[in-house]
């Protein structure tokens, strides 16, 4: 067991176990009670990044859910499933005419529609709560689950690779939260006039992580306590696209008694606080201290003190 951890551990995720198992196997190498999370549910079959956060930095999770992600989808034309992945039943097949004329450059065009910001409907085999329940569960019992439809980015999508003989695309996706693979094959086949299904996906790519950052499952449960520790990256990596000021030692302490921070006229300058929504507040060996609003009269307001 290791010792105590405040930090964030990249796992890539194998297929086969949801994001709550690999949570659970990484708590088993943690002292009880120790709280740990996760910050982008993987569909089982779905491999890749998954971020565990540990400890304090379980605080932190609101804001690594939020960031972007990336992906490698490979996307089958010709049949849909109730699910929209090859784990579900299928519910359509294409006439084999409407098969025939499918190539590269259709799929190709059709892709560049779905760039930018639109409303998407999430799959009805989805953890969205409908009146209490996840979705998933409504629709395994054979219930209607009308799903209303939720605005999400895709900042790029590219075609790279198509196999002409089995009718599968290869698509590399950098996407906003929330976004749901599975639909975009779904709408997909819809444009080109051919059901689709998701076949594979792989996160590889979660806010400042890369599936290079990434550690096998199996490696994670074998490591020692040392060895499982310097895996984990400290939260003062975290965030890192936010702005950040290196607190005085006063400063410091007044942030973990609760009070506002108003800024010295080097730190305001090199933090450009007029712009400044939120921010990270370090100490001088540039250990996080807390997470912090840029109020209106120019002072920080520390709302997460992680200490």
């Amino acid at each position: 067991m290791s010792s105590d951890i405040d930090g964030v551990l990249v796992v890539d995720k194998p297929e086969g176990m949801t994001s709550h198992d690999v949570v659970a196997t990484v708590r088993r190498r943690l002292p009880r009670k120790t709280k740990v999370g996760h910050t982008g549910t993987l569909d089982p079959f779905a491999t890749g990044v998954l971020p565990v956060v540990i400890g304090k930095a379980t605080r932190l999770s609101q804001f690594l859910t939020a960031g972007r992600k990336r992906y490698r989808a490979t996307v089958a034309f010709g049949v849909a499933t109730d699910s929209g992945d090859r784990m579900g039943q299928i519910v359509e097949t294409a006439a084999p005419e409407r098969l025939a004329v499918l190539d590269e450059a259709l799929v190709r065009t059709a892709l560049t529609g779905f760039v930018g910001t639109h409303p998407q409907v999430p799959p009805a085999h989805s953890a969205k709560m409908i009146d209490g329940e996840r979705a998933y569960v409504l629709a395994r019992r054979g219930e209607v689950v009308e799903m209303a439809a939720v605005d999400v980015t895709a900042h790029a999508l590219a075609l790279t690779a198509w196999d002409a003989a089995s009718h599968v695309a290869t698509v590399a996706l950098d996407v906003s939260a929330g976004y749901y693979v599975r639909s975009l094959a779904r709408d997909l086949g819809a444009a080109v006039g051919v059901p689709a299904h998701l076949t594979a996906l792989c996160r590889t790519g979660s806010s400042d992580w890369t599936l290079e950052d990434a550690h096998a499952l199996g490696a994670v449960v074998q490591a020692d306590p040392e060895a499982f520790a310097a895996m984990c990256r400290p939260m003062s990596t975290v965030l890192r696209e936010w702005p950040a000021v290196v607190l005085t030692e006063r400063q410091v302490a007044w942030v973990l008694a609760g009070r506002l921070v108003a800024l010295e006229p080097a730190q305001a300058s090199r933090l450009g606080a007029a712009t400044v929504v939120r921010a990270r507040l370090l100490d001088a060996a540039g250990t996080l201290v807390a997470l912090a609003r840029h109020t209106p009269d120019g002072l920080l307001h520390a709302d997460i003190v992680l200490g």
